[in-house]
């Protein structure tokens, strides 16, 4: 019951709060739950499922996504603003954002400005278009950068590259014991692709509540070595 409230609630925000990061988030975060939950369920499935199931299932889904787009006017309208590049306000102010952003970068590569808010807020207004000011980098990845230069944020995509990693082979342990654990695992790996999809295009980590989900995904996925059910 609680599964179904919250699918549903959170089903209603991606419609009504019309956030495309969020929807970009989604995909990706079913692309990968559906694939890691194949793979689980592969040698149980007849053959006739072991090679149509994937396919069959995007497509529906594919072919959903379609007729929603096509059938409701503010959906297509948003969805098409994705592709608007500076026609869309809000895509041409997260460009404008990374303009100055990747100027910044330019001046302070390897090892940033310093982490923080207060960071960003002294450096930013030397860089930025006088339209545009910006609490951020508008972008969880570029902000790393801002913030810890490639130094840093080559530590931070070797913390993702390791969890997931780590992730994989705790689900494949864990499906050749029948470890019901490992649906968790898949459960988080597949929360965090989404959450890394959606950093790529605004600072959602950096809002306490999805900060807290990241890393409750990470440990969980860090706390099933040696788990067997």
């Amino acid at each position: 019951g609680l599964a179904v409230t919250m699918l549903g609630m959170n089903t209603a925000c991606l419609f009504f709060t019309d956030s495309r990061g969020a929807w970009l988030a989604t995909s990706a975060l079913i692309f990968v739950m559906f694939i890691l939950l194949y793979l689980w369920w592969r040698e149980y499935l007849p053959r006739f499922w072991q090679i149509w199931l994937l396919p069959l299932v995007f497509g529906f889904m594919g072919g959903i996504c379609l007729v929603a787009i096509l059938g409701v006017e503010s959906i297509r309208l948003r969805f098409l603003s994705i592709f608007a590049g500076r026609e869309d306000s809000s895509n041409n102010f997260r460009i404008n954002v990374w303009e100055a952003v990747f100027k910044i970068i330019a001046d302070y590569p390897l090892t940033g400005i310093g982490p923080g808010n207060d960071a960003f807020n002294a450096i930013y207004p030397r860089y930025m278009d006088p339209l545009y000011p910006a609490l951020s980098a508008y972008s969880v990845f570029l902000e790393h950068i801002v913030e810890l230069g490639y130094i840093g944020f080559s530590c931070f995509l070797w913390l993702i590259i390791v969890t997931l990693n780590y992730g994989v082979t705790q689900v494949n342990r864990l499906r050749k014991s029948r470890g019901i654990q490992g649906l968790w695992v898949i459960g988080a790996i597949a929360a965090v692709a989404g959450l890394m999809v959606h950093g790529m295009v605004d600072t959602v980590w950096y809002r306490p509540s999805i900060n807290t989900l990241w890393w409750f995904m990470l440990a969980i996925i860090a706390s099933k070595s040696g788990v067997k059910e």
